[in-house]
């Protein structure tokens, strides 16, 4: 039996459409790391180009090559990943990317093969105002303006930063802002033109009007599937779907799955699904559990999804099914006993697209 991960795409459309109008006048960058969100890197950035954007930003170098050989030769891709590591500085000048440079030795590596090739490369300058990953510390400004002033190879032609908690604090993301743009000033006081300023991510686009500049960067919202809570007018898209390969009767107190945690409490009706976490069904992104806040979070969401029934389920034939059991790496049992259906009925499952997308075949429709 077959299994997918669909991708509808009407509903990506749909969302590319309402980041438009949110976005407004400002340049949108289509994020396509992840294999664009486990959508399909290709297919994601065809769809973007028929909807008339035409900046993207991956991770990878890798990523950048795939695109320009396939025939993304115009589009500007940010490569969001700031390297010192010379092969992958020789591929973002050969594949015309433009890098990002987050640290003076990433600025100091770009310019030295720039020159060597006797040409000039563009990029980005990124300020670290809270992911503590790539770039210039808001008091590091000096550092940030000698780019500008040092390097006669690089073509600096934009500058941004990365909220961290756009989805949960308007705070944080405020403070974020502000740090950034107290860097923009320095370098605009220093005599030089920033270039494309860009701050929002997803959830900073649908919750935070102000922090859009010159440009966003969208990923997450192309899916539906913002961290933020609320809907935004957002399709929910991607799902996985399978097919039933067993049906049978299980006695009361026989157990179903790993540990035998469950029993049947009456003679049940099952279906046999061969799908699971393994294609990601029932995984989500770890929790920060190091955080006591994120921690009782969790153990708050748990207690409540007890004491209210909720139950982890699956839709047959446009209804709901429930699950038996721990779900499998491949395998998930559900109930079917007040359900018509038959071996070879499909099964539809919400699941992570990004798991989902790197382990099955992707069906758009």
């Amino acid at each position: 039996m077959a299994k997918f991960l669909v991708v509808e795409r009407q509903k990506v459309r749909n969302n590319i459409k309402k980041v438009r109008q949110r976005a407004g006048a400002a340049v949108v960058y289509g994020v396509l790391k992840g294999n664009a969100y486990g959508f399909g890197l290709l297919e994601m950035a065809d769809m973007l180009r028929d909807e008339g954007i035409s900046r993207f930003a991956v991770t990878e170098p890798r990523d950048l090559i795939v695109l320009r050989n396939s025939g993304f030769v115009d589009e500007e891709i940010l490569v969001m990943r700031s390297t010192s590591i010379p092969e992958e500085i020789e591929k973002l000048i050969e594949y015309n990317a433009v890098a990002t440079i987050g640290s003076y030795d990433a600025a100091v590596a770009l310019n030295g093969i720039a020159e060597k090739n006797a040409t000039s490369a563009d990029a980005h300058i990124e300020i670290d105002t809270g992911m503590g990953r790539y770039g210039f510390l808001p008091e590091e400004a000096d550092k940030a303006v000698n780019v500008f002033k040092y390097f006669s190879s690089l073509n600096i032609t934009g500058m941004y930063t990365h909220f961290n908690k756009a989805f949960s604090s308007g705070k944080a993301t405020k403070a974020q802002f502000d740090s950034f743009m107290g860097v923009v000033a320095a370098v605009r006081q220093a005599g030089f033109d920033p270039g494309t300023l860009h701050a929002a991510n997803s959830s900073a686009l649908m919750k935070y009007p102000y922090t859009v500049l010159d440009a966003v960067r969208v990923g997450s919202a192309l899916t539906g599937r913002v961290a933020a809570k609320g809907s935004f007018g957002l399709a929910r898209a991607g799902y996985a779907e399978s097919n039933i390969v067993e049906i049978r009767w299980l006695q009361k107190n026989q157990t179903v799955g790993y540990g035998g945690d469950y029993k049947c409490r009456k003679s049940t009706r099952i279906a046999v699904v061969p799908l699971g976490y393994a294609d990601g069904f029932c995984t989500e992104k770890q929790r920060d559990m190091f955080h006591l806040q994120n921690s009782l979070m969790a153990c708050m969401s748990a207690i409540k999804a007890w004491m209210t029934g909720k139950r982890l389920s699956v839709s047959v034939g446009g209804r709901p099914a429930y699950v038996l059991g721990h779900v499998g790496m491949q395998h998930t049992v559900i109930d079917v006993t007040n359900i018509e259906c038959a071996v070879g009925d499909p099964v539809r499952f919400e699941v992570n697209p990004i798991v989902a997308g790197a382990m099955l075949p992707k069906k758009y429709v």
